[in-house]
């Protein structure tokens, strides 16, 4: 099981990385909020159930199912955004950031 306080670091660095995509991508403020709060939940909702379903054990080295699934967990919440608003400037910027952030940061942490 992961330490939900691991969980949280992991989700708060996956957010913060998205934040910064979209301010470099020169989204509104509140599509930025929008992403970056929803690949924070996205990630912790994530972790949660991973651990529910015992999917942390690695399938290959240092990488488990819940690790991989951070990738769309954090790519998620930034292409709803941009999907939405289709005239955001860089619109896949977020998502590929926010998905490889989370992804890296659960196998590196978790």
């Amino acid at each position: 099981m992961i330490s939900p306080v691991l969980i949280v670091i992991s989700a708060v660095i996956a957010a913060a990385a998205v934040a910064l995509a979209c301010r470099y991508a020169r989204w509104p403020v509140a599509d930025l909020a929008a992403a970056a709060a929803g690949t924070l939940l996205a990630v912790i909702a994530w972790r949660i159930l991973a651990n529910a379903f015992s999917l942390n054990e690695d399938f290959m080295p240092a990488v488990s199912v819940g690790d991989a699934g951070c990738l769309i967990a954090g790519a998620l919440p930034p292409a709803v955004v941009a999907s939405v608003h289709r005239e955001l400037g860089r619109r896949a910027l977020p998502a590929v950031v926010g998905g490889l952030v989370a992804f890296i940061t659960n196998v590196i942490i978790l």
